[in-house]
């Protein structure tokens, strides 16, 4: 298989619709709200609270404890659970709110250009303009007919794959995109990773 060729240098110009960005903001709530990790914030306080369910109705129905306690423990497991799942959909709400200001924040900067260089990519509007560097960790996904190059923390850069010349070359983008991240990624040893020049 080919290496991808270096992301185009040339910039290309469009605008987010109020859809496309409605779109990507319900995009990047989700990953922002998920950031902590699925397991630890959402399936682990579900494992914990079946857990504790099933401890004190063995506990209540063997005797072990009185039926009072059993109960009590119930309510106090149920109460906790139902406190974590609103902490939770706060959180969602939360990033979700945050996200949608982040992305119209682009959408509103009017006309948008997208200027990729050897070491970024560089999103400019008429009141505005963000910069991503390739070393800095980025992702690249081409999902929903919108290309993302998602930072570690804050707005991912988006645009629309209608911005290219066809459904292949929004695809080219992001896998020659993925290659000049992975070539500007250092080793663990501070050193180029191995097959790079």
């Amino acid at each position: 298989m080919s290496t991808p060729d270096p992301p185009p240098s040339a910039p290309l110009g469009f605008e987010l619709t109020p859809e496309e960005a409605r779109i990507a903001a319900s995009r990047a709530a989700l990953r922002r709200a998920l950031a902590g990790g699925l397991t630890a914030n959402h399936l682990a306080p579900l494992a914990a609270f079946a857990l504790a369910m099933t401890f004190a109705a063995i506990l209540a129905s063997t005797g072990l404890i009185s039926r009072r306690h059993g109960e009590i423990a119930l309510i106090l497991a149920a109460a906790a659970f139902m406190i974590q799942r609103l902490r939770t959909r706060r959180r969602f709400a939360l990033a979700r709110r945050e996200s949608a200001a982040s992305i119209e924040a682009i959408r509103a900067a009017g006309p948008l250009v997208l200027v990729v260089d050897e070491a970024g990519v560089t999103l400019s509007g008429a009141t505005a303009s963000r910069r991503w560097n390739f070393s800095d960790d980025l992702e690249a996904e081409n999902a929903g007919g919108l290309v993302y190059l998602w930072p570690r923390l804050g707005a991912p850069a988006v645009l629309p794959s209608r911005a290219f010349t066809s459904p292949e070359a929004a695809s080219q983008f992001v896998a020659s995109t993925r290659a000049a991240i992975l070539r500007a990624a250092p080793r663990a040893d501070g050193g180029p990773i191995a097959g790079r020049h």
